[in-house]
């Protein structure tokens, strides 16, 4: 026994530390990697102080977790993981692309001198290019040349990699996603009988319901949001909001709670404990960055309304304006997307259209794909 095990590739992922929505994949992933006789170890950490306010990080039982040592340098946080010693026997090795994680670089180094195997895995740029510094963006193209794999969260991100110069055929596209069937089948053991019952327990009181979920953040453009509601509860005079998610400026709208009773502030609710929220909305109200965001709305059926601010993240190419959700094209006048949900809300017909929208693109971005896509990249990287 152990002398097969000993034959054995052996895959080591590095991260920061965990996201909730990200453990299903690595359960997913580790028995799909043994069938073929890959080993997968997860070695990860903590994040810093202002990833902390979100508070969506978990811990994977069979993972191996270490003490990132977290650096500030002026508003910017570098990290730090000691991780050298877990990968002395991996085959490859796959890292987050951030240029904040200092490991990379002396991965990448390992890389080109063919001491090691490097993967990068990640957007190939910053998409909110407002908050990133020009020398941070070119060295991360300049390493991002030099690994042996890339895995592209999307089909977009793949471009960005090939104008980079690097060769085609050593990038695989994963289509990033989250488990959309769990949330799914959580969804089918909901009874009517049980959704009447935790509406009247939150105090939902209207069919004219919609929800935010996410971190909370500059980016989320929560003041847009809310003040884009205030003209919506104008007009539509039994609409209520659902804020689901925490950050450095979830207290905006834990002010807006105190002071409004139609919206309602549910502080961080995660995988199936979200599902019953969806159910009781009509539309997901995100005017701000969208990334795994619109997978929660293809999964619960629930289509998204977002604005086309040019800093989303590569998921947004999911979104299809009035097949599976709505892109406002004016972006800064909240009377504009409040004009977008009200024609909505108050045409029943354009929302199921949308909810048919979000049924047939859930079938196209389950977790098992995304896993098969991975795969198929560490099987050809390793050769």
């Amino acid at each position: 026994m152990s002398e097969e095990i000993s034959t054995r590739n052996k895959v080591t992922f590095i991260l920061k530390a965990i996201p909730h929505y990200r453990l299903p994949f690595y359960e997913q992933l580790r028995p799909m990697l043994d069938e073929r006789g890959i080993k997968l170890s997860v070695v990860y950490g903590q994040v810093g102080s202002e990833g902390a306010t979100k508070r969506d990080t978990v811990d994977l039982p069979w993972g191996i977790e270490i003490s990132n040592k977290i650096l500030s340098l002026g508003t910017r946080e570098l990290y730090w993981q000691p991780t050298l010693s877990y990968i002395r026997d991996a085959d490859l090795v796959i890292v987050m692309q951030e240029s904040k994680l200092l490991i990379n670089y002396l991965l990448v180094l390992l890389n080109m001198l063919g001491i090691k195997r490097v993967a990068f895995w990640g957007h190939g740029k910053s998409f909110q290019e407002h908050r990133t510094h020009r020398w941070s963006e070119l060295i991360k193209k300049w390493i991002s040349r030099n690994v042996h794999w890339w895995f592209a969260y999307t089909q977009s991100t793949y471009e960005v990699i090939r104008s980079f110069g690097f060769p085609e055929a050593q990038i695989t596209v994963v289509n990033n996603t989250i488990d959309v069937q769990a949330l799914k089948r959580a969804q089918s053991k909901i009874s009517k009988s049980d959704l009447k019952q935790f509406r009247e327990d939150q105090n939902l009181l209207s069919v004219n319901t919609c929800i935010f979920i996410g971190g909370m953040y500059t980016e989320k453009r929560l003041d847009f949001l809310l003040k884009s509601c205030c003209i919506i509860r104008e007009d539509v005079r039994d609409f209520e909001m659902i804020f689901i998610g925490a950050g450095p400026e979830d207290f905006k709208v834990r002010n807006a709670a105190e002071e409004n009773e139609w919206i309602h502030y549910l502080g961080p609710v995660f995988h199936e404990e979200k599902v019953p929220f969806f159910m009781l909305s009509q539309l997901i109200l995100m005017p701000g960055l969208v990334g795994l965001s619109v997978l929660d709305a293809f999964a619960l059926e629930t289509p998204l309304v977002t604005t086309s601010i040019p800093y989303h993240s590569p998921e947004i190419e999911y979104l299809k304006h009035g097949i599976n959700g709505v892109m406002v094209q004016e972006s800064e006048d909240p009377s504009l997307f409040a004009a977008a949900v009200i024609e909505l809300l108050r045409h029943p017909k354009k929302i199921e259209n949308l909810r048919e929208g979000c049924r047939v693109a859930r079938d196209k971005f389950s977790i098992e794909t995304m896993a098969e896509n991975f795969i198929e990249g560490i099987q050809a990287a390793l050769e």
